[in-house]
């Protein structure tokens, strides 16, 4: 299933990611609740990760060069990266997975359904092609 994510940070203009399109494989049953969801945004998200990071270890390019679609989509964070991997290091998938449940009940974030907010990890979420969520990452201030 195809769906449509974003992620924001308050206090900045443009979002982090606008609207990139994700192949999630959801479980059968539907609705599912938002830490299916979560969990499966994470899976498909390290595993491109890891993906990346594999290939790049295979691949030794003196110079990268970029696709139009793939300047437009650096294009619109504000900022063209050159896709250089800086660390070889892996993600953990279960840690992946624990850190963002942890961050969500700790309310580091927010989650967004075609603009719904969803409050618990047990609320159930409906998805059909091309859903819209938006996770929104919040930042705490701190000071004297």
């Amino acid at each position: 299933m195809k769906l449509l994510f974003s992620v924001k940070q308050l206090g900045k203009k443009r979002p982090f990611i606008q609207y990139k399109s994700i192949d999630v494989p959801l479980l059968p049953k539907q609705p599912n609740t938002l830490k299916d969801l979560l969990t499966e945004v994470v899976i498909q998200q390290v595993t491109e990760f890891n993906q990346k990071i594999e290939d790049a270890k295979n691949e030794k390019n003196l110079f990268t060069f970029f696709e139009e679609y793939e300047l437009q989509e650096e294009a619109q964070t504000g900022k063209v990266r050159f896709g250089a991997i800086y660390n070889d290091k892996k993600a953990n998938l279960d840690k992946a997975i624990e850190t963002v449940l942890l961050a969500f009940f700790d309310g580091l974030i927010a989650v967004f359904v075609e603009g719904n907010q969803i409050q618990k990890l047990d609320d159930k979420v409906l998805l059909e092609e091309n859903t819209r969520i938006t996770f929104v990452r919040f930042t705490f201030l701190v000071g004297q």
